[in-house]
C-alpha cells in the first residue's frame, strides 16, 4: 500500500466519510461500514481530495490526462484532481465535464472545458461504482461521439461486493469497455491498515468492527 493511500484512510476517518455502524444501503443489506462522499463539502477536504485522486492517476498511467467527469459528482472531482496535479506536481492539464441536459444556447452542446479530441488520454473519476451502467454510458459515448482515448477511469473506494445480480459491477464495466478501474483505496486495502489503529486519540476500527466487516464480505463480497 502507498503513503497516499494510507493518508486516504486516515483522510476518510477524520471527514467521517468512513463511518462503522449498521446502515441500510440502497440494495436492502444491512452494512457494518458506509462511505458518503458528501462529506468533502469544504475547500480544504477538496483540496485533499484532490491530491488523492491525482496520485492515483499517475500510478494507474504516466502520461498526462485529461481528467473528464461525469455530472454530478465527477464535476468537482475533475477540477479538483486537475488543480492537484498543477499544485503537488507542477503538471497543468485540462479538465472536462458533461451536462445532463444539451445545452443549446451559449457555447451550446453537452461538454464544458477541452473537447477531447484523438491525442488526448482521457481519465475518468468518478466516487463510485454501483451497478457501472451509467459509467458505460459515458465511455461508450465519448468514444462513439468524439472518438475519444478513454484510459481509465478512478474511484474512490472499492467495496469488492457483489451486485445485485451477483456478479462484479467494476469487472463487468472493464469487459464491456476495455477500460481499466482504479480505486484509490478498497475495503481490503481498510481491513489491512486501519484495524487497532490509533487516528486523533481513538481507534475506529476494534477488532469487533473488523470481525462484523469480514463476516459481511464473506457473504457479500466478490471473488479476488
Amino acid at each position: 500500500m502507498q503513503d497516499y493511500q494510507k493518508e486516504f484512510i486516515e483522510f476518510l476517518v477524520r471527514t467521517q466519510a468512513l463511518r462503522f455502524g449498521e446502515f441500510t444501503l440502497k440494495s436492502g443489506r444491512k452494512s457494518p461500514y458506509f462511505f458518503n462522499s458528501g462529506q468533502f463539502d469544504t475547500g480544504n477536504s477538496a483540496e485533499r481530495l484532490g491530491y488523492f485522486y491525482a496520485s492515483a492517476a499517475r500510478e494507474l498511467q504516466k502520461e498526462p490526462p485529461l481528467i473528464f467527469g461525469p455530472a454530478y459528482k465527477g464535476i468537482p472531482l475533475c477540477l479538483a484532481t486537475a488543480i492537484a496535479y498543477k499544485n503537488h506536481f507542477d503538471i497543468d492539464i485540462p479538465f472536462s465535464f458533461d451536462r445532463k441536459e444539451v445545452k443549446d444556447h451559449g457555447e451550446g452542446g453537452w461538454l464544458v472545458g477541452r473537447i477531447p479530441d484523438t491525442d488526448d488520454n482521457v481519465l475518468l473519476v468518478d466516487d463510485v461504482v454501483t451497478d457501472g451502467a451509467t459509467k458505460v454510458d459515458t465511455i461508450n459515448r465519448l468514444k462513439e461521439a468524439l472518438n475519444a482515448k478513454v484510459t481509465g477511469l478512478i474511484i474512490s473506494v472499492d467495496r469488492k461486493e457483489k451486485n445485485a445480480e451477483g456478479g462484479n459491477a467494476i469487472t463487468a464495466l472493464e469487459d464491456s469497455t476495455g477500460v481499466e478501474v482504479r480505486a484509490i483505496i478498497t475495503i481490503q486495502d481498510i481491513l489491512e491498515y486501519l484495524p487497532g489503529k490509533e487516528i486523533d486519540g481513538q481507534v475506529p476500527m476494534t477488532s469487533e468492527i473488523q470481525k462484523q466487516i469480514e463476516t459481511y464480505l464473506a457473504e457479500f463480497g466478490v471473488d479476488e
